[in-house]
This record gives structure tokens, sequence and C-alpha cells, in this order.
């Protein structure tokens, strides 16, 4: 790959200063800092550094020591007074850059870690099948699936597809050009960086501007995966932006967003070091990819500096209730033949169709099962829509896998195993502690007081609803969540709450209208992620904007699954033009929700194109009757249905009588005392009380975090 080092104006928010001084060092003395991540997360052995000189000196002539040790770095600057350097050789683990110009010295103290990780997601899981042949490397190096870098120049030919060049100099007069008129040159780097394999791809005519992109679904299989994701669109390139992403930022391939967040840094920080500083660095990605930026832009900050948010949803741990309730009622009506018609079933789903609950039990809903969960099944039909894909998807080998009877100790996929570190082990079991729990729910009671079911067949659903043991067998008594690993959840910000930059970087969410073809990214989705931004007064975010589109021409439900759905260049143009603009403006002191508003581009509002391509815009579009409005409904989700809020928030509920609920005015309908008690029966220990917070949410314990705690 070719080195473009672009020097910048902004050093933006990846920094992290340490400096002292032997001359009473003040705002105008020598100052020293990272630039390609934070100083406490350098990896590979090097980092960037930028120096400050006092005023009047040449930044370019200090000299830097690493230990006390000289290091030969060499300095340049873009004009300016201030100099960057590529810091090389360092230790792993505590060591301290010195820099000294005349009479004064300041110091960075810097950990580096290796390049295979960790940095802060805690202990490796198990990897025991490495794809780096499948990805275009070549064999496994190491037990950490490390191997050679490659490159190589790419462009693209008349009929849109990617061609890589034998001569860079002679690229075809077809090529696709760019806006100002040249072919459009792309120099790709593949290798490995924290176990994945990474992909880099930067046009000749950069315009400093990063967009790092995230794939969809949700899994757990114990390889080095797959990108899940096209090739990054030529019109993106050609507009000049620059693309990564990793094998672990694929939720499919590891349903962990903490690993998600360091590979990201990890990689980030090889761009800049090889490459240059992005002015911006813009999140893409739909699905899982959504789930991963917003878990990124709450929990580990200054990463991303704006995300483009499509097919969202708002995190897996507390969308996972919903998820297995598809798969409980599938097997409830299945039982319960034609007791139940199609309108009562839908009424306790709550979505526009019943595909929907079918479409979550045929994909995510094995994720229960420790065993099935290991299969990538799910993808194999999404291959031939999915560009990119190995021929063959990777998968454990069969003595691999847990067996409950036959393999006791064998490797475990489910969600709560992929992020056991957050969430905690059971001390008895040594399995992970599973967040999901039903106990209390009261499934369809929406349905119940809008009189859609009867009383018998609401009590009838309840009483034999059942859950999944932590095997995911279908067992009669309801899922009951540990307290522990619920507190563990919000602790650790795997429920979105509105925390970290969630409410202070730029964000379009893009709600792609498909609840009406049995899609499981239903539309309640993207408003649950706006009502947890909402501030303490229950107004609405300034940064956080919804774009709804219909399907996009030539798009499907599989594109939607895996997250890949192109909405088009203009998202990131608009978050480009909203994050520079930030960027550029120093608002420390200030009301960052009164920057954000007042340098929010006209064309960064709330927006809905209707089926006849009509856009509705305006922050109060989404409160009125229109074109837009009318065509897209917003359905609920069945733990809406049972009483839960929009935002839906609430993993395991508080619990109050039967009794309390009657007097709560809970049901809107007469329950006779044989109906009345048949309902305590049914829920001897209660019903939930939804106008109270999650059992288990406890204070966000902070950005940066690191594991174990």
């Amino acid at each position: 790959m070719r080195r473009i080092l672009i020097i910048p104006v902004a050093l933006g928010f990846v920094g992290a200063v340490a400096c002292t001084s032997d001359s009473g060092n003040g705002d105008d003395g020598l100052a020293v800092e990272t630039v390609s991540t934070r100083a406490d997360a350098v990896t590979g052995g090097d980092v960037l550094i930028a120096i400050q000189p006092p005023e009047g000196e040449p930044a370019d002539q200090a000299t830097v020591r690493v230990d006390g040790t000289a290091a030969e770095v060499s300095l340049s600057s873009a004009g300016g007074e201030e100099a960057t350097g590529l810091v090389e050789g360092l230790p792993e683990g505590d060591s301290t850059i010195e820099v000294s110009l005349g009479d004064e010295t300041a110091s960075v103290d810097v950990v580096n870690h290796p390049v295979t990780g960790p940095v802060f997601s805690g202990p490796h899981l198990p990897l025991p099948v490495c794809t780096t042949e499948a990805n275009g490397l070549g064999p496994a190096l190491d037990d950490d699936c490390s191997a050679d870098a490659i490159s190589a120049v790419r462009w693209v030919d008349g009929s849109g597809q990617w061609q890589e060049a034998a001569d860079p100099s002679e690229i075809p007069e077809d090529a696709l050009a760019t806006p100002e008129g040249g072919p459009l040159v792309v120099n790709r780097e593949i290798g490995t960086i924290n176990r994945a394999v990474y992909w880099l791809d930067v046009p000749d005519h950069w315009n400093g501007r990063l967009v790092y992109q995230f794939g969809g679904g949700c899994g757990t299989g114990y390889t080095q995966g797959f990108r899940l994701l096209s090739d990054p669109e030529p019109d993106l390139l050609a507009a000049g932006y620059a693309t990564a992403t990793a094998t672990f930022n694929t939720f499919q391939v590891l349903c962990n967003s903490v690993v998600s967040a360091e590979t990201a840094m990890m990689v980030k920080e090889h761009f800049i070091e090889t490459v240059g500083l992005p002015v911006v660095t813009i999140g893409q990605g739909g699905s899982g990819g959504a789930i991963q930026q917003y878990q990124i832009i709450q929990n580990y900050p200054g990463i991303l500096d704006a995300a483009s948010a499509s097919v969202p949803f708002p995190d897996a741990v507390s969308i996972a209730s919903d998820v297995l309730d598809c798969s409980l009622f599938e097997r409830y009506f299945e039982e319960a033949g034609d007791a139940w018609d199609a309108d009562a079933r839908l009424a306790v789903q709550g979505h526009l169709t019943a595909g929907t609950c079918t479409f979550w039990d045929q994909t995510f809903a094995s994720n229960v099962n420790p065993s099935a969960a290991c299969s990538l099944a799910l993808l194999g039909a999404a291959g031939d829509a999915v560009g990119g894909l190995p021929e063959e998807l990777p998968s454990l080998p069969p003595e691999a896998i847990y067996d409950a009877a036959t393999n006791p100790d064998g490797l475990r996929c489910t969600l709560q195993d992929a992020n056991v570190n957050y969430l905690g082990a059971d001390p008895e079991t040594g399995f992970a502690l599973r967040p999901w729990d039903n106990v209390g729910v009261q499934y369809g009671l929406a349905a119940l007081n809008e009189g859609a079911v009867t009383v018998d067949q609401f009590l009838a659903l309840n009483e034999g609803i059942g859950s999944y043991d932590i095997d995911g067998t279908l067992v009669e008594t309801r899922a009951a969540a540990p307290e522990e690993g619920l507190e563990a959840a919000f602790a650790t910000g795997h429920v979105i709450e509105g925390e970290g930059d969630l409410r202070r970087i730029p964000i379009i969410t893009i709600d792609v209208f498909t609840d009406d073809s049995g899609d499981i990214h239903t539309r309640d989705r993207a408003f649950a992620v706006r009502e947890r931004l909402r501030d303490e007064d229950g107004d609405d975010p300034p940064n956080h904007m919804i774009w709804t589109r219909p399907v996009p021409e030539g798009s499907d439900l599989v594109e939607a699954l895996t997250g890949v759905t192109d909405v088009g260049l203009g998202v990131i143009e608009v978050l480009d033009e909203w994050a520079t603009a930030l960027a550029g403006t120093d608002i420390a002191g200030s009301d960052v929700a009164d920057a954000v508003e007042s340098l929010r581009p006209d064309a960064a509002l709330d927006s809905c194109v209707d089926p006849d391509g009509q856009e509705h815009q305006g922050l109060d579009v989404y409160d009125q009757d229109n074109g837009c409005t009318d065509a897209f409904p917003i359905s609920r989700s069945p733990r809406v249905v049972a009483g839960a809020p929009l935002r839906n928030d609430v993993v395991k509920c508080r619990l109050q009588t039967v009794e309390a609920a009657i007097d709560a005015g809970v049901y809107e309908i007469v329950l006779d005392d044989g109906q009345r008690e048949r309902l305590e029966t049914i829920f001897p220990d209660g019903v939930c009380d939804y106008s109270q917070p999650s059992v288990g949410r406890v204070p966000f314990a902070g950005t940066w975090l690191r594991y174990p705690l």
C-alpha cells in the first residue's frame, strides 16, 4: 500500500496528553501527545506523536527519547508550528516518550500492547479456526491467526467491477473516473490486527476522511471470520473517502461490541500511522453494524466522530427478549393450532406481519442454543447476495462444539458466552450469565385490553408459553436472569442509555421500511433508540436524526438482514459536513448540545421519503400526519405489547402482585374471580410493573473500561 501521510491541522479527539517540563510548562510551553491512539492503548510498537513547541521555536528540531534512549524520529510539519513523527521500537508495556527542545522537556507515558491484542477487551476468546487464506492472505503464522499483509492497486471497469492493476500507471481509459475527471485509483491493504483480518481502501485523491464500516448479524462462531460487507461502493471512494473494516467488526462473526471497539481503535491507529490522521471518522453499517456503532460511541467515545446507522437495533442484550419471545410464540401457536386465528396471533406479536416472528425464529433465535448457534447456516442462504464472502463459510469442527451429554467442555456459541468477560460466569456451572428473562411478562396484554384476544386466550398463552433453559431446550417454566449478570450488562454499557458520546456527536439513523415484508428490522427500533437518547427533561437529542426511506431499488430482505442495504452517499456527506464543523470548533467549556445544534447542516434534520418519492423534512415530521407517517406505521414488538415502554430497555421487569396491577389499571377489562385466580396461579410471584426500571439497572460505570474490571 502506498503511504499517504497527511498531517492535519486539528488533532481531533484521539490524543491523550501527559506533559511535564523543566521550565514550568504552561499554555505556551513545549507539549507532546499521542495522536494515532490513546497513550494507554498503543499497539504494535509504534505511535504517532505531535509536538507543540514554545512560541517561536521550530518543533521539527526537537529530540525524542524513549526511556532515556535517543530515538530516530523523522519530524515534519505541515507549514505550521506543530510537528509530528512516528516513534517506533517501543517495548511492550509501559514506557516514557520524552521530547526536548531548547531548555524545555515534555513527556508522555505510553503503554504498548501486542498487535494481536488484547488492549482492553479482557482475556482472548478461543480462536481455533483461522481464515487468513479464505480472506486472500497467506497461511496463518501463529495461534493468533496472524498473516503477512498484502497490498494492491484497484480500479473499477466500465461494467462497475473492481479490477487489480498489474501496472498502476496503466489504468484503462474506460475506468470509473473521479468527479475531478481522473481515473479512480484505490490502494487496498489486507492484513491482520487484533487477530482479525482487516481491509483498508484508500483512493489516491483521499479527502482526509475515513468511513469505518461495520457488518451486520450477531453470532459467535469462534473463527477469525469473514467480512459480511460487499466491496466499498465506488461512488464513496470516488468522492475521496477512505474505508476500513475488519472481520471482528462483523457482528455475525463475533457479537461482542468491546472487541469490535478495540479492533476499530487498532485498525484506525494503523491507518493513521501509515496513511494519515483523518479530519473525521464516520461509522457506517446496518443491523448488527448499527449496534456496534451505538455501543462504541457510548462506551469508547473518540473512535467515531459521526455515525450512519441503518436498519437499526439499539443493542443485542435488550432485543434478545423479542427474538426469543417470537420463537416461543412460533412453538406455542404450532401446538395451539386452530385455537388462534391469524389476527389474534398477530395482535400478541405486535408486528405488521406474522413473517417477522417467523424470520426471527429462523435466523437468530437459535443463538439461545449453545450448540446450534455455532452453525453459520443463516448466512449460507445469504451468501449469493453478499459480495466478498468466502465460498465456504468457516465453522467449528463438530468435536469442538458443546454438547451437554457428549462434550460438556466444548465451546458454547451463545451471545452471553461471547461476552463472558463483561457479563460474568455462573460459579457453579462456569457458563456465562444469560441476560434474558420472561418472569412476570404478560404476553398479549395490549391485545387483551384492545379486545383482539379473549381472556381465555390471554391466560392460556401465558400459561403455556414457557421459556428456554441455559442449553436452549424448551421448558415449561419462565426464564429468570441472574441479577448480577444484569447489573454487569447495565454497568458496562451493554444496554445503551445515552451515555458517552451518544448525545454529543452527529448520528443519522436510517430506517429502511421493510415491516410489511416480514423483516426483523422493524420501524419501532429507530424510535426506541431516540427514546433512550432523550435528556432528563424528555427533549429530543439535537444530534440524532432519523431518515426513513423505502427499500432502495434492487435491495431485498437479505441485504437488510446482513446490514449492507445501500442508502446512498448523501448521508455520509451530510455527516461529514456536520462532524467537520464540530471538529473545527473549540467547544471546550461550552454546551456541547448547543454546539451540535448550531452547527447542524440544513440537511441534517429528520427526513422521510414516502413511497411516491416526496420528502418530508423537519424536526416535527414524525409528529405530523403526512404521506410518510401514513405509509410507514410504527408497529410494536412482543414486549411492548406485553406492556414495556417503546424504549424497551427493561431486560428483567420488577414485579407487582396481580391485585396491585388491577388497582393500577393495568387491565382494561374486568376479570371474574375464576380468571383472577387463574392469573395469580400463572404468576405466583407477580406480573411486570413496567413503570419501574429494569432489575439490575445500575449506574453506568464509565467509558473506556478495561476488563476484567
